[in-house]
């Protein structure tokens, strides 16, 4: 089993009062994870709600589930002073238990622990988000990182400090460009990427999008014309790492602007895609204002788009996914790390493009993702050239296939892909 980067952080989380909830993907492994999680604990209580016969037990009466943790509640406080552990997945099937537990929790505050997960409909997400403001700590569960993957520490938490950075280096992990291959063929999902053959791993990914559209789509009825935002799904996909043009998506599906970004809105609220905001910062010049596009996953951008076998190096289509392999490490890193990060793109009207900016409460860096073996100059003009618009970029990183960990120029620097 592959150690999830969070688990620290839950253990971390076990004599604090607070909620703990886990959203994200679906298939990310937020059960696996909770299931082995709370082996640590084994009088605690467990209610899969996936389980048909449960599931109606509860939703019929959710009073009768505040009634059972009660009595529990009695039984362990004459036993001991352990608080009671209290674990639900796909909460979201009776929303209800979110007042349930938002009662439980205030009258009990101290003495029941709560451990919550599932998948995050947009309906649901908002009525949790009002129920329990201010007693829950929550974390996004992504696809496997590449710290998880080859089990070696990140690089990017020390991006902020070049003198660092420059001291972490490390040999290319066996088969990386293998890696890389699976990655953009099964997904960074833990089963289609764990999966041996190809074909088992593509018929995850397919039942995998028949899902999403029936239970988070259909289900919640979050749009009215469901084979509509289907088009919308592999259109957007296609189009992944560009910046959100909504008047022309609008044009070809036969739909409004709003209608498209509401569409992107609920790609976000299920965790599928996320929007990277344009950067501004001190540039004096005419800038994109739009986000850019990036999915949670490159393997399930690139199967949903209707992509198939590997994609071949050296390539505008490996360029391109490339980066969205990156921009998804950083995603997740800031996320399992507590990184207090901004990420942005910038682009200005007159082309000139850097593919990260991050904004820390220190420094400002900016990096450019290539998806090359082999780093030129060409490859890291756009950097210098920003930086002498913005002074307040205090360095720019290239990121990409070449093995060398060095200063390529002053104050810009050069990652393997590995390392992050």
């Amino acid at each position: 089993m592959i150690k999830r980067q969070l688990e620290d952080w839950l253990a971390r989380q076990v004599g604090k009062p607070h909620i703990v909830q886990i959203q994200g993907l679906r298939q990310t492994g937020k059960t696996t994870l909770m299931d082995y999680f709370r082996t640590r604990f084994p009088k605690a209580l467990h209610f899969p709600l996936q389980n048909l016969p449960l599931f109606q037990r509860y939703e019929a009466a959710p009073e009768r589930w505040s009634l059972e943790i009660e009595q529990a509640l009695k039984k362990t406080q004459t036993e001991g002073t352990e608080p009671l552990h209290v674990f639900v997945d796909e909460i979201q099937k009776i929303p209800l238990l979110y007042h349930a537990i938002q009662g439980l929790y205030d009258a009990h505050k101290g003495k029941i622990k709560f451990w919550i997960w599932g998948s995050s409909a947009r309906p649901v997400k908002r009525k949790r988000a009002e129920t329990l403001a201010g007693r829950v700590f929550t974390k996004i569960l992504m696809p496997l990182s590449q710290e998880e993957i080859f089990g070696e520490k990140s690089i990017i938490p020390s991006l902020t400090d070049p003198e660092k950075f420059l001291a972490m280096g490390r040999i290319e992990p066996d088969h990386y460009a293998l890696h890389l291959q699976n990655l953009f063929r099964k997904s960074a999902l833990p089963e289609p990427y764990l999966s041996e053959e190809n074909e088992t791993a593509a018929l995850i990914l397919e039942s995998y999008q028949a899902t999403y559209l029936e239970n988070e789509i259909r289900r919640e009825n979050l749009v009215q014309d469901t084979g509509i935002f289907q088009k919308f799904l592999v259109l957007a996909a296609s189009e992944d790492t560009t910046i959100a043009n909504y008047a022309a998506k609008a044009k070809v599906l036969g739909i409004s602007p709003v209608t498209v970004q509401n569409y992107y809105h609920i790609l976000e609220d299920t965790f599928v895609c996320s929007l990277l905001p344009a950067y501004s910062g001190s540039v004096r010049i005419q800038i994109s204002k739009s986000p850019k596009i990036y999915f949670a996953d490159p393997g399930i951008a690139r199967f949903t788009a209707g992509e198939r076998g590997e994609v071949p190096p050296q390539t505008a289509s490996f360029g391109k996914w490339f980066e969205a392999m990156v921009i998804a490490e950083f995603q997740k890193q800031v996320e399992y790390y507590d990184l207090p990060w901004k990420l942005f793109y910038f682009r200005s009207k007159g082309g000139l493009e850097t593919d990260l900016v991050i904004q820390t409460p220190e420094i400002t860096f900016a990096c450019e993702i290539k998806g090359t073996d082999r780093i030129d100059p060409t490859h890291f003009r756009n950097l210098e050239k920003f930086r002498e618009l913005d002074p307040s970029i205090h360095h720019g990183i290239v990121i990409s296939l070449d093995p060398r960990l060095s200063e390529l120029a002053p104050n810009i620097y050069h990652i393997p892909a590995w390392d992050l």
